[in-house]
């Protein structure tokens, strides 16, 4: 019901259960549908995951972008994953 409201940190809490499949079916779209939900309202733990999403994607230019991102918000381990990048 949070989520359905906006809140960052139930959309942050959905994204993982439905990426790992904890206590909900598995489903990755609705995983990044919630953490992409979550990022665009703030949360850099959120932005990382999905930099981390498209990277494993091989999608490396949206991941820099996504861990960058991040890095700004203060994710000290996406900071660390640009760095992989350089």
């Amino acid at each position: 019901r949070a989520a359905e409201l906006g809140s960052k940190d139930a959309h942050l809490k959905l994204g993982g259960l439905y990426l790992r499949g904890k206590d909900v079916e598995q489903d990755e779209a609705k995983a990044i549908r919630h953490l992409q939900a979550a990022a665009v309202e703030g949360d850099a733990l959120a932005r990382g995951l999905i930099g981390s999403f498209e990277h494993y994607s091989e999608n490396y230019i949206l991941a820099l972008q996504h861990f960058m991102i991040a890095a700004k918000l203060g994710d000290q381990d996406s900071l660390n994953n640009v760095k992989t990048f350089f």
